[in-house]
């Protein structure tokens, strides 16, 4: 054990770990509300979407143990011990890992929407090659800092860093730009469906900016301040990020019958929780509109 010397500057050591941890615990809150809301709000999804779901929150929830057990290590039995602060245990080489695997899911899964939306195959190719590349970056990052036993090593592993957080970044703008492109192009003469399309649009924008913006910081952070570990605070927090982010797009469905978001009129349905399969059946269109309108509420439901 290495006592802390006297006069050294431990809170830019210990102050970006302890914002880390509050955000992590704060966001594992927030992903269990969503986990339970979306179990009792539809429970007749597709397979591989409950899937997909209940995989990331078992991913994050294995973080969150790990990183709790990391905070109970430093501030802990090894309170005092300035080694406790920079040794790169198996932690570090099991977070990247498994954050990489929520993130990239994550894309995968809005790649897949986009490929709905536009029937085409580039561009969701191109963002899952993106991302998995990404991915091996991450490995890589987690598996040297493990063998080096150091955290302040891991400066020397500029390029798999900015290619890991680049990469994820550049996945995030794709992703938003897409989706919004293409459900704008979307157009309605339904109302209800046409209030779907702006919210996804909207959620989209915002969730892409936030986990965007987490892991530019990370790339900022990292080399802008090479000494320093500022950069773990968005670095543990991006997979929670991620996650969340998920959620919210499918629990966008949810409707609170008599909120402010409920919109109903002489033409429209009363929007409930469950998605607008049947609106076909509820117009006084002719056939082919009808047939129309079913498809793009198939599409809607695959989306959302």
């Amino acid at each position: 054990m290495v006592p802390v010397p006297a006069g050294y500057p431990i809170e830019r050591r210990t102050g970006p770990l302890i914002v880390a941890y509050l955000l992590n615990w704060g966001l594992f809150g927030t992903l269990s509300v969503q986990l339970y809301l979306y179990y009792l709000a539809f429970p007749n999804d597709r397979k591989i979407t409950k899937y997909i779901v209940y995989g990331i929150y078992i991913i994050e929830f294995v973080l969150t143990i790990l990183i709790t057990h990391d905070a109970f290590k430093i501030f802990g039995y090894g309170f005092g011990d300035s080694d406790a602060l920079t040794d790169g245990d198996f932690n570090y080489l099991v977070i990247p890992i498994m954050g990489g695997i929520a993130a990239s899911v994550v894309q995968a899964f809005y790649a897949y929407r986009i490929f709905i939306l536009s029937r085409s195959r580039i561009i969701p190719a191109f963002i899952i090659c993106v991302s998995l590349t990404s991915f091996v970056a991450a490995v890589i990052t987690g598996v040297y800092t493990f063998q080096e036993g150091a955290i302040a090593n891991i400066k020397s592993r500029r390029v798999s860093v900015g290619l890991s957080c680049g990469g994820y970044a550049l996945c995030d703008v794709s992703i938003a730009v897409c989706m919004t492109y293409y459900l704008t192009r979307s157009k309605t003469c339904f109302r209800r469906t046409q209030i779907l399309v702006t919210k996804i649009i909207l959620l989209t924008i915002e969730t892409g900016s936030v986990t965007a913006i987490a892991a530019l910081a990370i790339i900022v952070l990292f080399f802008a301040f090479p000494h320093q570990t500022f950069y773990i605070t968005p670095t543990w927090v991006i997979a929670k990020l991620y996650a969340n982010t998920c959620f919210m797009v499918l629990n966008s469905r949810i409707r609170i019958i008599g909120g402010r978001d409920t919109h109903t009129s002489s033409t429209d349905m009363e929007i409930t929780t469950t998605m607008m399969r049947d609106i076909a059946s509820h117009s006084t269109s002719d056939e082919t509109s009808r047939m129309t309108e079913k498809t793009q509420d198939g599409d809607m439901s695959l989306l959302a």
